[in-house]
């Protein structure tokens, strides 16, 4: 595991993130999970509530006196940032499962692909990120896939792990 990793695992703790907000069903989804990271990662969360109203209030008792603290409802969901042990965390909430959510399933699709590729596709999708791509579009240049990037990752679910191995094989 390399030293990033256990870092964002400690702030993870440190923060009590995953407790402190444990009745939204919080999941990490970080590309710092599957190593797709650049230096400027952050450690990405996403929750469900049933009532936003609710979380607004946990989320601010819990993290509004943390640097960097910021929260931004929406009409669907809400976003809180703050900083803990170095890490940016972003914490995405909505009325939608957690496991319905696009970051979610996009997170699923990664971890598979990096299996699937090891580690010649996290290189080359590292580097087109440092270069300024987002992950999503990063994936489909890598795997030479058109259109709308966060819809293609999403459609990638579909394929089975032999299928995605096959692709990312002809593609490096």
């Amino acid at each position: 595991m390399n030293s990033k990793i256990v870092r964002a695992e400690k702030a993870i703790q440190v923060s009590g993130v995953l407790n402190k907000l444990q009745s939204y069903s919080p999941e990490v989804v970080s590309t710092i999970f599957v190593s797709l990271d650049t230096r400027e990662s952050d450690i990405d969360i996403v929750c469900t509530y049933q009532e936003q109203e609710a979380f607004i209030e946990e989320f601010e008792s819990a993290y509004s006196g943390y640097e960097a603290y910021s929260l931004s409802p929406r009409n669907d969901h809400a976003l809180g940032r703050f900083h803990c042990n170095q890490f940016l965390f972003e914490v995405y909430a909505s009325k939608t499962p957690v496991q319905l959510q696009a970051a979610f399933r996009h997170y699923q699709v990664m971890k598979c692909l990096v299996k699937v590729g090891g580690n010649e596709f996290i290189d080359r999708i590292r580097q087109l990120k440092e270069s300024g791509l987002k992950t999503e579009p990063a994936i489909c240049r890598v795997m030479g896939i058109s259109g709308d990037p966060y819809a293609a990752v999403l459609e990638l679910e579909r394929w089975s792990e032999d299928e995605l191995k096959a692709h990312v094989a002809n593609c490096m």
